[in-house]
Parts: structure tokens; sequence; C-alpha cells
């Protein structure tokens, strides 16, 4: 064979065929920012999602997104008021596999936080086993060991679900619909308050009794005119489910519900029984474990000399029961509280920050009025889109 034959056919068998041009990588397109623009975008973004996603409650309904997702997962899996009990491992499934992709133990610590019903002025779950104590609020069982129900307030936030009431979109997968809002008939994020933090602010909203918030908002909507001192005399002060007293003058109270901010004083009940004192209510996320370690390091300091002791008689029927031994019946049981209520946390103050998302989707403080007025422009359109 001639040498240029062979020539030819070496090349025919090292040749290669190129890719067609669809097929070949397209150029990718990079931008160029400075590293302080991308953090701050990045961490905005970051800011803005934990604000309205995780940490603040929404005027309408009251209720973190967690929280929402919760309650309407608990409806779906037929766990209403009159129901039998389920595993609360049951109930914290559903919600991570179909609406809340986060972590178990901070979903099922929300749904502890709506059981107990010294944290929830009124409670939106109804629990059976081990929930909590007010002592260690932390200290409740695992969820594969307690069981839940919504509790009959629940059925407030659901009854009109289904009549078209609010709006919806889809999961975090986008294979199911869930709620933005719940149609919540009475302005639960007065009732039961709420408490977080997110990114450069926080949000303290105390709770509120139910037939005052109603009958000011009754009166609200039958008059639009309505001043902020005519709603306190149907809204005097917040409601703490603990039963502790408010110690914070009118004026100042009437100044927190007109900004929005401030503090308001609590301070535990007490009574005589025969030579002893029994603490019958606590402040406000105050353990009575807390305060007779107080008291307890006071007398092995040699500061109390008049006590004798104390002791924590606590128990299913008296969920608060501390009781304090005078050494003897001489000693001034009023000045004695009024030392303690001075140095331990049997006087405490509870920071009110209204911080809550409004209608329009942005978070803003605000005033007791203002709150209430903007909820039952959400009530008349729930009502409006029911009809």
């Amino acid at each position: 064979m001639p040498p240029t034959a062979r020539r030819k056919t070496s090349s025919k068998s090292k040749r290669t065929k190129r890719p067609p041009a669809a097929a070949q990588p397209s150029a990718r397109i990079h931008e160029t920012v400075p590293v302080s623009a991308f953090t701050e975008r990045s961490y905005l973004n970051y800011s803005m999602y934990v604000v309205l996603d995780r940490a603040l409650p929404s005027l309408a309904d009251g209720l973190k997104p967690v929280q929402r997702r919760i309650v309407y997962a608990m409806s779906e899996l037929g766990l209403a008021a009159s129901s039998k009990y389920k595993k609360s491992a049951r109930t914290v499934g559903d919600v991570l596999g179909k609406f809340h992709p986060h972590g178990d133990s901070a979903c099922y610590e929300a749904m502890v936080l709506m059981a107990q019903p010294f944290s929830f002025r009124y409670p939106l779950v109804d629990g059976q086993g081990n929930w909590g104590s007010q002592d260690d609020p932390r200290s409740f069982a695992a969820m594969r060991y307690t069981e839940a129900r919504l509790s009959g307030f629940a059925e407030m936030l659901l009854s009109e679900l289904g009549q078209g009431t609010v709006d919806w979109g889809l999961n975090f997968d986008g294979t199911l619909r869930e709620p933005r809002l719940l149609p919540a008939r009475l302005p639960n994020v007065l009732l039961n308050g709420s408490s977080g933090i997110a990114v450069g602010m926080a949000t303290d909203i105390p709770p509120h009794n139910l037939r005052e918030v109603v009958s000011a908002a009754i009166r609200l909507l039958e008059n639009s005119r309505t001043t902020l001192e005519q709603l306190c005399e149907h809204i005097q002060g917040p409601d703490f489910p603990t039963e502790a007293e408010i110690v914070t003058p009118v004026e100042e109270i009437r100044e927190v519900y007109r900004t929005g901010y401030g503090s308001v004083r609590q301070r535990a009940v007490w009574r005589e029984e025969g030579a002893n004192i029994v603490i019958a209510a606590l402040p406000y996320q105050v353990s009575g474990e807390r305060v007779i370690e107080q008291v307890a390091t006071q007398m092995l300091s040699k500061k109390l000399p008049m006590v004798d002791d104390i002791r924590d008689e606590s128990d299913h029927e008296n969920p608060t029961r501390i009781v304090i031994e005078p050494r003897s019946n001489r000693v001034d049981k009023t000045a004695l509280m009024d030392h303690l209520f001075a140095t331990t946390s049997l006087e405490q103050s509870y920071r009110v920050n209204m911080n809550m998302i409004g209608l329009d989707g942005r978070p803003k403080v605000f005033d007791l009025k203002s709150a209430l007025k903007e909820w039952l422009e959400f009530r008349l359109s729930t009502v409006k889109r029911r009809l």
C-alpha cells in the first residue's frame, strides 16, 4: 500500500467528532459586586425572612407562621376539641412534612407553648400528658409521649376557613395549599399576646381579657371616633394568665397603649394563713423555684433573719403555693413582703412592644386603638368574603 494511503487511513482513525453546537456549554455570566454590597443585600433578605416568616405575629390572626401551620395541620388531621387525642409526634410530622420544613424540636416547642395555660392566656392546644409546669416550662415530655387536640378556643380561628374568607397559597414544595391567614373571629393578637426576637426588632405584646377586648372592639365598631381614653374604660390593662397583680399606675398604662411601647409592673399575690405567708400567684414568666432560690440565698447570707423557712407546696389543685414561715408572730408580714418585692422576682416588669405585621404585610408598632381598628377592617373583609 502506498505511503499516502497509509497516512490517510491513519488520520481517519484518529479523527474525533465535535459535539453539536447545542451540546456545547454556554458562556456563564458572572456579576462582580463588592463584598460589602453582597453581604448587605443577603443579610437584608435574611432579616426580612426572619421578621415576616418566623418571629413576628400577624395582626389579623395573632399567629406566627409556625403556630398557624400547627393549628391548620391539626384541623386537617381532624383533631377538633371534641375528637380523641392523638400523639404530638403525628401532628409535628404533618406540620414539617407538609408546611414547615424546619427543625422538629422548635416546632414541638411552639406547640407546647400553645398548650401551656401559664404561657397562653387562652390556649389553642388541649394537651394530655406532661406539658411542663410554671416552675419549669421546658420540662415537658417528648413528643412521642404527649397527646394533643385543638382547644375549644381554637375554633374561633377555624370555623370560617372553608367559606372563602382568606387567601391561600402553595406550601414550600408547591404540592399543597395552605391559608396565608386564619379568619379569626376575635382579635387573638391582643387576647394571647406574643413575644419574639427578629433581626433588628422584637415584639412583646401582653395578653388581655376576652370580655374587655370584645367590648372595646364593639364600641370602636359602633363609633369610629372613640378615643383611647374611652377604649381604656373597657381595657383597663393586660390580663396575664398567672393572675398576678398589676401595680403600674393607670396613667402609665394608658401611655403604653397610646404609644405601643413601655412596661407593665406585676406583683405576686399573697395572703396570711395563720402565722404563715402564702404566695398564691406569681408574675408572668416567673417560676416558684427561682423565687425560692432567691429567698434562700438571702437567708443563708443572714439578710432575712425574720424568716424561718420557705417551702413549695404547689400541686395540681394549687399550681402556685409558696409558704413562708416567719420566725415569730411579731414579724410585720407586710414589711417583709415589701422587702421581698424589692429584692426578688416577686415583683417584675414586663416590657411592652406592640410590634406586629399589619394587613399591608409590613411590621409596625401599633397603639391600642390602631390595632383594634385595623383588626376590625380585617374582620369586616372576612365577613364580606363569606357572604
